[in-house]
């Protein structure tokens, strides 16, 4: 009887055990795969936070790798590897094309650049060289940007006007200007890389009653002013000494300001731009009675002659060839029209070259 008794003692300790053990076990369980869950949690949400901080870093953050060489077709020209098949092919058979000039046109520049302008203008693709010199090669030493402006490409210019020694910087902005547009209005939507060009890019914001497209147009050329201004800052020595002319122009292709498609205006001459004053500048330049040096352009479009330097003469043929009675006039008539008594008159002779000599625009 005791050794039944201890028979069943021993077979309910050792039962009432494992069920503790497996109760125990059955509680640790979920224990230890909240803790796994809320641990996995944790790190998702500290990659998102991470994620959001930084959206710009994330927005191109393709690892470089290998790509293939795309040679399938398309179903669609529209397609952008159709695209850029054609594209490839157009630009190939064009550059064949071009090369038809011959060693002789190319060995005339193949040594060095001797260019006359520093030309900043926009990277926008429908302003091209084309729309204000069909012979551009070592004549535009080019520099492009969003919105042409002078500190978000202060190196090139600089390289232009101070290495290369080009007489003048020609600021081209453009009708139809999408960076102008963006700075009318607000840059906090655009992208980390887009703003950071577009932070020094101030124009008025539009006025009442000014229409969206005057108003527009109206920065664009606002824009033009403030970049000319800019570049005074940095080269107004050059300018000072008759080195350098700068030049504010807009290409209008929108004909936004009533001159014709596709027309180039001169709105800024050094800081100056009274619109008469403008007029007779370019009633100036146009009637091409001063002396300076020129370069011979094939006068076909598309087909370009050798570049060379005319001969411009001797000093002292320079200084005693007057101007004609026509051109005297319109520089008179400029002299009249400067209402700043800083602002240095025209001659009325045409100038022996001299360090001055550009000064008087």
């Amino acid at each position: 009887m005791v050794r039944l008794g201890c028979a069943l003692l021993f077979a309910s300790t050792l039962l009432f055990g494992c069920n503790r053990s497996e109760q125990a076990t059955a509680e640790a369980r979920p224990t230890h795969t909240k803790a796994a869950a809320a641990a996995k949690a944790a790190e998702k949400a500290k990659a998102l936070e991470k994620a959001k901080a930084k959206p710009e870093q994330n927005e191109h953050a393709d690892e470089p790798r290998r790509f293939v060489v795309p040679f399938a077709w398309e179903a669609s020209r529209d397609e952008p590897l159709s695209q850029t098949r054609a594209y490839l092919k157009e630009i190939l058979a064009d550059n064949h094309v071009y090369m038809e000039h011959g060693p002789k046109f190319f060995a005339s520049f193949a040594d060095g650049q001797k260019p006359r302008a520093t030309v900043l203008t926009c990277a926008d693709s429908r302003v091209h060289t084309s729309a204000f010199d069909t012979t551009p090669e070592n004549d535009d030493f080019m520099v492009r940007n969003i919105g042409n402006q002078v500190n978000n490409a202060l190196g090139s210019v600089e390289y232009g006007v101070e290495h290369l020694e080009t007489p003048v910087l020609m600021i081209l902005g453009h009708s139809g200007c999408g960076a102008v547009k963006a700075a009318m209005g607000d840059i906090s939507t655009q992208s980390e890389a887009v703003r950071h060009e577009l932070e020094n890019l101030h124009v008025s914001k539009p006025k009442t009653g000014v229409s969206a497209d005057a108003a527009w147009s109206e920065a664009v050329v606002e824009n033009v002013h403030s970049q000319v201004a800019i570049a005074l800052q940095h080269f107004g020595s050059r300018v000072q000494e008759g080195k350098l002319t700068v030049v504010g122009v807009v290409y209008d292709f929108r004909n936004d300001l009533g001159h014709g498609s596709g027309k180039i205006t001169i709105v800024d001459v050094n800081g100056n731009s009274d619109a008469s004053r403008m007029q007779a500048f370019v009633e100036a330049i146009e009637n091409d009675a001063a002396p300076g040096a020129s370069r011979k352009k094939d006068g076909a479009r598309g087909k370009r002659g050798d570049v060379e330097r005319a001969d411009s003469g001797s000093a002292s043929e320079a200084a005693n060839n007057p101007l004609s009675p026509e051109l005297k006039r319109v520089v008179d008539r400029a002299n009249e029209m400067a209402n700043q008594a800083s602002a240095p008159k025209l001659r009325t002779a045409a100038p022996a070259p001299s360090p001055a000599a550009a000064s008087g625009h």
